[in-house]
């Protein structure tokens, strides 16, 4: 496996903790695995430079958090 097809494994997985901490539903304990795995991203695929982490971030991560997130409006909508 490569090292971009690893690091697209945690996309979903990041994706899911933005949109949990988003609506303020992110347990303690699953923030904290969320924050370490921000970290080991940013430390072990970008040597801790910030700036080429928040740019993958941008690319990668938010585009599925926000369509996670019109999934979840369209099904509260529904319930409504």
């Amino acid at each position: 496996m490569t090292e971009i097809e690893m690091l697209s494994e945690f996309v979903n997985q990041l994706a899911m903790c933005e949109l949990l901490s988003a609506y303020n539903m992110l347990e303690p304990s699953l923030a904290f695995n969320c924050r370490e795995m921000e970290t080991f991203i940013k430390e072990s695929y970008f040597d801790n430079n910030y700036q080429a982490f928040i740019t993958w971030w941008d690319s990668n991560v938010m585009p599925l958090t926000n369509e996670l997130n019109a999934l979840y409006l369209e099904m509260k909508n529904e319930s409504l």
